[in-house]
């Protein structure tokens, strides 16, 4: 199964500036990334009004998104919080139906659900509606490494049963994830469910970049990826570490060059200044399973 990259710098990173990128960053790492043969970019958060400022990438609308100038060949995304819609105070069809227009109307091709393990068996509601709109649809399971190998195969065969669900994600929310826990919760996966599946690794242990080459090798074709890691607490896999690892292995026709300009001018800075990345203190709560935030 050919492997999708998706690059989510602009949604989880926006987590250390509030959503609010400068527009020429913007531009310049839309044409990079699809220099780069990654193929999907989840541009943001699809969300309601919330207190305070928050920049554009937290909304993601689709008016907004008309404005920019996006590649036809890259993949539009969102990322959509189960709690966005299941504690808005709207039944769920209409909740959904107020965040997203029909598909042909929008931009935006696929449209994640981020959930926890909690929150899944409440998500079917969501799906149908989204798919009804016409959206390839993820559900990213959220903190996988805190569960069960039996909680997780359950919620696998429960998420196959809906038919809907394009690609089921798993995301190492604390970043402790060993490439052996990578290798055992995939086997899980795929005993409950056989479509594709996808991994959001955090690298509070320096070991992001490693498990999701672990995870291709045990058959993960889904991998997200952001410019220098950046992303909440200690960051993710980093995208130009990872095309290069994947130009080396030869798998597929990524390209890690058109991203370093990327890193040197816009991103190595950012980083600088807002201070996202692996330190002492994040490898410390992934050692005792503290999330991020905390």
């Amino acid at each position: 199964m050919p492997i999708q990259v998706l690059d989510c710098t602009l949604r989880d990173g926006g987590y250390y500036n509030n959503w609010e990128f400068d527009q020429g960053l913007v531009n310049d790492y839309l044409d990079g990334v699809s220099k780069s043969g990654i193929q999907i970019v989840e541009l943001g958060l699809r969300s309601f009004p919330r207190k305070g400022f928050h920049g554009p990438f937290a909304y993601t609308s689709d008016d907004y998104l008309e404005d920019l100038d996006i590649p036809e060949h890259l993949k539009v995304c969102v990322m959509v919080d189960a709690k966005t819609v299941l504690h808005c105070g709207l039944p769920v069809a209409e909740a959904v139906q107020k965040l997203f227009k029909p598909v042909e109307q929008s931009k935006v091709g696929l449209v994640r659900i981020a959930a926890h393990f909690s929150e899944i068996d409440q998500c079917q509601p969501i799906v149908d509606k989204l798919k009804s709109l016409g959206y390839e649809i993820g559900l990213n399971m959220m903190q996988a490494g805190a569960q069960s190998i039996e909680n997780i195969y359950q919620k696998a065969c429960l998420v196959k049963s809906w038919k809907y669900v394009d690609v089921l994600y798993f995301a190492d929310s604390m970043g402790n994830m060993s490439g052996k826990d990578v290798g055992n919760i995939i086997s899980a996966l795929q005993k409950g469910w056989q479509g594709p599946i996808g991994l959001h690794a955090h690298n509070n242990m320096g070991l992001a970049n490693s498990n999701c080459m672990e995870a291709i090798k045990l058959g993960v074709s889904w991998i997200d990826v952001t410019i220098t890691g950046m992303g909440r607490g200690a960051g993710n896999a980093q995208a130009e570490i990872f095309l290069n690892d994947m130009e080396n292995a030869a798998i597929g026709t990524f390209k890690a060059e058109p991203l370093y300009n990327l890193v040197l001018v816009h991103f190595g800075p950012l980083q600088k200044e807002l201070g996202w990345g692996q330190n002492f203190a994040y490898h410390y709560s992934a050692i005792n399973n503290i999330h991020p935030t905390y």
